[in-house]
């Protein structure tokens, strides 16, 4: 922890993108929270119907960033947009209690996310740079500590939001969400990097917009690693979704209790952060998610066999450090596998299908809990992770890190091997 504070110190403009992160992070939950606790009410199909919009407005977003962060100069777009979301957010605050609108602006606010996620990821390499002793490149160091802010922020976010809801009401969490979303575009009007995809010789043609999605398809250890984390991120949010009743039931613990639960969640966030700064090559990042969700089926049964708040607190500080190896394993391998001139469409495209699916994941998760129990619950999040954790080990063993990548720059496929030595 120290040397991360550290490193974060040293480098202004990556201290910069990691704080607002965070901070756009905890304001994003604050709203979510507070408007399904408002829509509890209304029955299932209204919650459910909230994070269908958001997660519909990132799955729209992906080729709108993908496009717009290999166009535009990215400080100026990433100032635009999180601009654009205090906006939102105050048009939230008047129009919130007409449902079609509130799913509309939910829609806007979940494709606005995806640009701001897009341009972060981008531009994380150029505020990290190389080691100068060793000539490494540090952008998985960066990855690291963005995750680690926006899981902090998330989780933040989480308690404070069912407690803001439950108290003041939902017109504070919008406010505190617009306030903190502010506090994110002060930091943004203070980058000094950018990137100008203008620049670039290879720069985007007609239709680019969706060369992120190619490149997926194309690069079979991109796309076999991205269904991996779809599959390892319904463990995380059967986790999740199912601690509250794990600690009021079986646990007899009461709100303290789960906040402490959630705090060593947070902690093995932190850990796997600076843990997975180690994995730089194709094969060690695969490695490294199929044996951190291997660890982190054996944490989700422990307090499933055991339940007891010291194994649950012990167990979470291991799937935290889990669920970070696994998201921050994912942000390097795209960075390692795609030429800088499309990395924002991928980046873009990758992180729409993990939001997607993770919203669709948290609302399945509320049946899966609801039908088989807080104890069993956790046994089908464990035998989740040890289906991603096959699923990465399978590509490992079939070497497909030894393939280089197949879509070139200028959106057309890399000639194979074999049509190479016919034209040679």
């Amino acid at each position: 922890m120290v040397a991360v504070l550290g490193g974060l110190r040293a480098n202004r403009d990556l201290a910069v993108l990691v704080a607002g992160s965070g901070v756009s992070s905890l304001g994003t939950q604050l709203t979510l929270i507070g408007f399904t606790i408002v829509l509890a009410g209304s029955g299932p199909f209204a919650v459910a119907g909230l994070f269908v919009a958001a997660a519909l407005g990132a799955v729209l977003g992906a080729p709108l960033a993908g496009w717009a962060v290999d166009r535009f100069r990215n400080r100026m777009l990433l100032a635009v947009t999180v601009c654009g979301q205090v906006l939102l957010l105050v048009g939230l605050l008047f129009g919130y209690a007409h449902v079609p609108v509130l799913y509309g602006l939910m829609v806007l606010l979940g494709l606005s996310g995806a640009v701001v996620r897009a341009c972060a990821s981008v531009l994380i390499p150029l505020t990290t740079g190389e080691d100068q002793t060793t000539g490494e490149d540090q952008a998985a160091r960066g990855y690291a500590w963005l995750s680690s802010a926006q899981n902090t922020g998330s989780v933040a976010g989480i308690v404070l939001g069912g407690v803001i809801a439950a108290g003041p009401g939902i017109e504070v969490a919008l406010l505190l969400d617009a306030v903190a979303t502010f506090v994110h575009l002060a930091l943004v009007l203070r980058l000094r990097v950018d990137r100008d995809p203008g620049q670039d010789e290879d720069t985007a043609g007609p239709g680019a917009q969706w060369s992120g999605s190619v490149l997926l398809r194309s690069d079979r250890l991109l796309v076999g690693r991205v269904v991996a984390q779809v599959v390892g991120g319904v463990a995380v949010a059967i986790a999740l979704v199912n601690e509250v009743f794990l600690v009021q039931g079986p646990l007899g613990g009461n709100e303290l209790t789960y906040s402490v639960m959630l705090a060593c969640w947070t902690a093995g966030l932190l850990l796997g952060a600076t843990a997975s700064r180690r994995f730089t090559t194709a094969r060690s990042l695969v490695a490294a998610f199929a044996t951190a969700n291997l660890l982190m089926a054996l944490a989700l049964i422990a307090p499933s066999l055991i339940p007891h708040v010291v194994v649950n607190a012990v167990a979470w500080v291991v799937a935290g450090a889990c669920s970070s190896v696994q998201n921050l394993t994912l942000n390097a391998l795209v960075q390692a596998r795609t030429p800088d001139s499309v990395r924002g469409r991928v980046f873009a495209t990758v992180g729409a299908i993990t939001v997607g699916a993770g919203t669709i994941a948290m609302v399945a998760a509320g049946a899966v809990v609801n039908a088989a129990g807080p104890q069993r619950a956790l046994t089908v999040a464990a035998a989740f992770a040890l289906l991603a954790a096959l699923m990465a080990g399978i590509t490992v063993l079939r070497r497909r890190h030894l393939q280089p990548p197949v879509v070139s720059p200028d959106f057309e496929p890399a000639p194979t091997p074999e049509a190479r030595s016919a034209t040679g």
